[in-house]
């Protein structure tokens, strides 16, 4: 019997040890009873026992009017989700462990995993491995698991049309991941970059494409169906047009979660495009609600091209 997606993605289970268990119980205190569930991925989950690489986790909640001490935050967290939130703690030993988590509720999360979702961020994160945390039930478990199944298939489903000749699965997975990349503001956006992100992973994108499109040839090629490109390619256009300046606003309104935040944003994007900004005491001091301002006068001059 054939294995399904939902097969290969379930193995896909670590032990959390003490590091991550003390965040993930951190996060869930400082949010009580709303954190359904966390989805860990990033660079710490494949050298999990790295203490110097920066936790990065989706936290999965009921409702974000519960779940934010801040009525503004919250409305913000509903109109452009998800928001994200910086966290440091230090062990008894004196180690720091950091962390970046965004908080989206369980019917977002579903929604922008889905096949009818333009936005690539959310699908585009969870077709990739990760590991599905502290479920609060096995309900929970169950959506959160379909989801994941969707989001595979909704990437695959943006690639194919595009694929015009026999590809590697590397080639298949590494074009969909490049093109999601160009919509954010991410370090990894070229061709070579998303090859070496896959190639880490090979056994399990191959199983994945067999699983999807059939078994390879004996030279290890799959045949892609022969779809129409041209409504895939505007679609992938609008994602690059919309995705990073949204991806800004998304990154400026979590710069009022820590200190420095504001100044720590702007000079990550003046290292991505050379454009920065200089805010006003005012959005200074308000980064949340100035933040859609903040975004706009980045893309006008150019810091998401």
């Amino acid at each position: 019997m054939s294995e399904t997606i939902k097969d290969i993605l379930a193995e896909e289970n670590v032990t959390p040890n003490a590091r991550v268990t003390s965040v993930c119980d951190a996060i869930a205190a400082r949010h009580p009873g709303r954190v359904l569930a966390f989805m860990y991925y990033g660079s710490s989950l494949r050298d999990l026992d790295d203490a110097e690489k920066m936790l990065d986790f989706y936290v999965i909640v009921d409702s974000y009017r519960k779940t934010h001490k801040n009525p503004i935050r919250a409305l913000l967290n509903r109109l452009i989700p998800p928001a994200v939130y910086y966290y440091e703690q230090e062990d008894e030993n004196g180690v720091l462990s950091t962390c970046k988590y965004s908080i989206i509720s369980i019917a977002e999360f579903e929604k922008r995993c889905g096949a009818h979702a333009l936005l690539s961020m959310v699908w585009g994160r969870f077709c990739q491995p990760s590991v599905m945390l502290f479920p609060k039930d096995e309900l929970t478990a169950e959506r959160l698991m379909a989801s994941r199944e969707t989001a595979v298939k909704h990437m695959a489903a943006q690639v194919a049309p595009m694929i015009e000749r026999p590809v590697t699965s590397t080639e298949f997975w590494a074009k969909g991941f490049y093109e999601s990349y160009r919509t954010e503001l991410r370090p990894e956006s070229s061709e070579g970059r998303a090859a070496e992100i896959v190639a880490r992973y090979d056994e399990r994108y191959q199983r994945l494409t067999t699983a999807l499109y059939g078994p390879p040839d004996r030279d290890g090629f799959y045949i892609m169906p022969d779809l129409p490109a041209g409504r895939t390619k505007t679609k992938w256009f609008l994602r690059r047009l919309v995705g990073k300046p949204m991806t800004a606003i998304r990154v400026i309104n979590s710069a009022a979660t820590f200190e420095g935040g504001l100044d720590y944003v702007l000079r990550k994007l003046k290292n991505h495009s050379g454009v920065t900004i200089v805010p006003t005491p005012f959005q200074r001091k308000h980064p949340v609600i100035c933040s859609p301002l903040l975004g706009w006068k980045l893309w006008r001059k150019g810091a998401f091209n």
